[in-house]
């Protein structure tokens, strides 16, 4: 019984019958050889999806790897001159942030004949600005956000998981596991850890108020019990003036992240899309920070932070001001360049809310995404140039940002970094509970409430529970209404 031609025989049918007919007409022309050649392509199709119960065709933007056979001078000659791209790039940053993304963009285009650069600081309205840039039809071609799943979830991206697949450069394994959770949305990966991840939460000290209140630098705080008396034994009252503050609160932990892996419960469930900011370790973090409010405080502590408007050093802690604080990895830099002279610090890991000794560590990074568009394949090939050490080497010379791959750490030379910077350097691969961002579509509201809460809770105008509950309502309205149900 005769079987079916595959494809691949009907092309090569088809070229050996071209080579005869080529031999008849001129003679002693050699027959032709073919090779077979691997063509990867980026072309939109149509699926069908199961949406809300119901089966629907849908177009989807999808990497194609498919083998030919094509003649031999075709797979070795030079590929034709193509058509000039123009990429534009957007990012948050200004200022010297700004000026790296702007050198490894000129950088991309000088490597890559035909492709220009168009790297723009957008400032911090920069998801609102994308969002309606794609509802024009006019979105940039790359985008540099926190987290992927407020674009991926309105549509607007392109999933990179195939080409991860058909690259012979880019390596998953050059990450940490936690850094990749801000890249997913709906099981797949829409964007790669970029520019700026080496982590958003240490425990930072002034090593001179410390020493002052005769603590132990070499055992800092482990729970919250801890904290507070470190802050209670550095706290300095005059009447009800604050002279000396034992701990800032909130902080960092006001970011739901950070406060996620403080206290081992995370808030939000990217497989299941559900919050759990009600859930009793959420309500208890609010008040134990809110116990160092009461006390202070609350108003006290308001007028002591607004004390240094207008002063030559305009921070609390910069001015040597404040014992305790929750920082990310910039905060090293920044008390380098902005502290008063004398001072030093030390840095460790936060506490952990569960009182089971655990070092919790928040792996936060921006990531680098694909709008949907035609030239998503060019723009795979600038995030593969992003996961150079080339790269970030030079965003790091540049403005100091750190993208904490394994292979650019291990290049890192940190006897000559900002003091306490080490700590982050390590904190990826030393942390017991390393997380990262959540996949919430809502993530930048849940932020800017979560923050709110905080302060809502500590100045009494709310309770834990009430402002928990409000919270969990508010951004699961959100989602409902995102998801279209």
């Amino acid at each position: 019984m005769q079987g079916r031609l595959t494809r691949r025989q009907v092309l090569r049918g088809s070229l050996v019958a071209a080579g005869a007919a080529a031999l008849a007409a001129c003679g002693a022309t050699p027959t032709p050889q073919v090779v077979e050649k691997v063509v990867t392509s980026v072309v939109e199709k149509e699926v069908t999806k199961i949406v809300e119960g119901t089966p629907q065709v849908v177009k989807e933007t999808v990497v194609v790897k498919e083998t030919v056979v094509v003649p031999q001078e075709a797979a070795t000659a030079q590929p034709a001159a193509e058509k000039p791209v123009s990429l534009d790039y957007w990012y948050i940053w200004g200022g010297d942030g700004g000026k790296a993304m702007e050198q490894v963009s000129a950088e991309f285009s000088k490597n890559n004949p035909g492709v220009t650069m168009h790297p723009l600081s957008v400032g911090g309205s920069i998801l609102d600005k994308t969002i309606a840039a794609y509802a024009a039809g006019a979105p940039p071609a790359i985008v540099d956000l926190i987290l992927c799943a407020p674009l991926a979830a309105r549509g607007a991206l392109v999933p990179i998981d195939d080409f991860i697949a058909a690259s012979s450069t880019f390596k998953t394994d050059n990450y940490f596991d936690a850094q990749w959770d801000g890249t997913k949305w709906a099981g797949r990966k829409w964007g790669i850890p970029a520019n700026e991840g080496l982590g958003w939460l240490g425990l930072f000290w002034n090593e001179q108020l410390v020493q002052g209140a005769n603590l132990d630098a070499k055992n800092p705080p482990k729970t919250y019990d801890d904290l507070f008396t470190w802050s209670q034994a550095i706290t300095k009252m005059n009447g009800s003036k604050i002279d000396i503050l034992g701990y800032a609160p909130a902080g960092m932990i006001s970011y739901p992240d950070c406060s996620s892996v403080v206290t081992g419960v995370r808030y939000f469930d990217g497989e299941n899309l559900k919050y759990h900011i009600t859930d009793d370790a959420f309500v208890e973090i609010l008040n134990k920070e809110k116990k160092f409010y009461d006390a202070y405080g609350a108003q006290n502590l308001a007028d002591f932070q607004n004390s240094f408007a207008g002063q030559p050093v305009a921070d609390p802690v910069n001015a040597g001001k404040t014992g305790l604080w929750t920082n990310g990895s910039w905060g090293p830099g920044s008390l380098t360049l902005n502290a008063v002279k004398g001072m030093t610090w030390g840095v460790d890991f936060m506490v952990d809310a569960t009182g089971k000794g655990e070092k919790p560590f928040f792996a936060g990074t921006h990531t680098l995404m694909l709008l949907k568009g035609p030239n998503a394949q060019v723009g795979w090939k600038f995030l593969e140039y992003s996961a150079t050490d080339a790269y970030n080497k030079m965003v790091y010379d540049t403005c100091g940002f750190i993208m904490g791959t394994k292979s650019f750490i291990a290049s890192l030379n940190t006897a000559n970094m900002y003091k306490g910077l080490d700590f982050f350097v390590n904190g990826l691969s030393k942390g017991t509970r390393v997380w990262g961002l959540a996949p919430d579509p809502n993530w930048y509201t849940c932020l800017w409430a979560w923050i709110d809460a905080f302060q809502a809770v500590g100045f009494g105008k709310t309770t834990p529970q009430e402002a928990a509950a409000n919270l969990q309502k508010q951004v699961e309205d959100e989602l409902n209404k995102l998801l279209g149900r």
